[in-house]
């Protein structure tokens, strides 16, 4: 049969439709011309797009492996935690320093930082399944925009509805990308290619749901403020930032200019944080130490030097009150020496937990120097009585400063006054 001019021939039901059409106007089929031009078009869609490379990708992939392998070398890290003091230390999002020491770079570096393996390992395989295909869709300058930015907003968001929260982690920039895909998915599902769009939207909403779900029934281990803010971030960047079309041969000037600018920040953060860090010592020894050791073990020795100190106090109060005997101060100096090698094998957990331990050993070293004078003088007490009263006024101050910092710092560090769990930090 022979079409009229402007119609075309139905393969499928034999009748006549437009031929301007791909699709007919009475049953509903596509032409074969037309489903391979589709083919074709999409063909030259994916061969273009996820063909491109995803450097950044693998860069923050490197960035998050190396900062954790510092935090490793700082100790306490855990399968599934870590030390507190390590975290704030290399710039996890503390509201307090934040706030009060405007140390407003923790809002970039706590993004590349992880609370134990599982949590390195989960962000990272997200980063590697999601990253690569945004860098892929929006090319690498704006890619790396989207995740500073989402990352950071994060933080803010952090900032502002977790107070309390000492937040690390790449969660909150991988939900802002998770924002982007989906509302990429929305925006330009007529110019990609259908299947793509379905494609992305069928998996990727009912993770973003489910994570969402999981967040909300395990507040305080999870930030979730840091979640719903950069999914946020994400939707709504997606929805002014264009993707790179194929047919984009070079990134635009404002592109790559933010994406030096989000290079810049990245970096000077981090040079912040290497000036300001105030952590352990790193060693290769801490990799074997376990998330709240150190913190566990200051607290235990510096309790029992105190207490050794006030012990011994008492001891030698009785030595000075058996008049008429020779001197025998020897559970006193024996309590002294317990004191001292606590002291002594106290753990460096920060400069201030260090300045206590030291002024603990000054005043161990001369009640045990009154002590020793004491017998060596054969009981004559007058000079050790007028020492001891100067050393236990001084010991009486020590105790006023250091109880309530002790305090403070055990539940910063997730600890309460006796320290029975491991300490939490909120994943971001």
């Amino acid at each position: 049969m022979i079409e009229d001019s402007g119609f075309r021939l139905c393969p499928q039901c034999g009748t006549q439709t437009p031929a301007s059409i791909a699709a007919c106007a009475h049953c509903g089929a596509v032409s074969p011309e037309a489903t391979l031009a589709q083919t074709a078009t999409e063909y030259r869609f994916f061969q273009a797009v996820f063909t491109r490379s995803n450097q950044f990708t693998m860069t923050l992939i490197g960035m998050n492996l190396g900062v954790f392998l510092l935090e490793w070398l700082a100790g306490g890290m855990g399968v599934m935690s870590a030390d507190q003091a390590v975290l704030i230390a290399f710039g996890a999002k503390q509201n307090a320093s934040i706030a009060d020491q405007h140390q407003y770079w923790r809002l970039v570096t706590c993004v590349f930082l992880h609370i134990g393996f599982i949590h390195l390992l989960l962000n990272n395989y997200a980063i590697w399944v999601i990253g690569r295909d945004i860098e892929k869709i929006y090319g690498s300058a704006r890619f790396l925009i989207l995740y500073v930015t989402t990352g950071v907003v994060a933080s803010m968001s952090s900032f502002y509805f977790s107070p309390d929260a000492v937040s690390a982690g790449a969660s909150g920039a991988i939900f802002g990308l998770a924002g982007v895909m989906a509302t990429f998915a929305f925006k330009y599902r007529k110019e990609v290619p259908a299947a793509l769009s379905k494609d992305i939207r069928r998996r990727l909403l009912p993770i973003i749901a489910i994570n969402l779900m999981f967040g909300f029934s395990a507040r305080g281990v999870v930030d979730n403020a840091a979640h719903i803010g950069g999914l946020i971030a994400g939707i709504a960047l997606a929805l002014v930032i264009p993707f790179k079309h194929p047919e984009e041969r070079e990134t635009p000037f404002i592109w790559r200019a933010l994406q030096m600018v989000c290079v810049v920040v990245v970096m000077a953060s981090f040079v912040l944080a290497f000036r300001n860090y105030d952590g352990p010592q790193l060693r290769l020894a801490n990799l074997a130490t376990a998330p709240g050791s150190k913190v566990i073990a200051y607290f235990e020795h510096m309790r029992t030097a105190v207490n050794s100190f006030n012990e011994s106090f008492v001891e030698f109060e009785k030595a000075l009150q058996r008049s008429g005997r020779l001197p025998d101060a020897k559970n006193a100096l024996a309590l002294v020496e317990k004191g001292l090698s606590a002291a002594e094998a106290t753990p460096i957990v920060d400069p201030r937990g260090e300045e206590f331990r030291l002024r603990a050993l000054d005043l161990l070293r001369r009640q045990k120097e009154i002590i020793q004078r004491y017998q060596e003088s054969k009981g004559e007490g007058e000079r050790a009585i007028d020492d001891e009263e100067a050393l236990t006024a001084e010991y009486n101050k020590f105790r006023q400063e250091f109880d309530p910092w002790l305090s403070g710092f055990m539940k910063q560090n997730g600890y309460g006054e006796r320290p029975r769990k491991e300490p939490g930090a909120s994943t971001g």
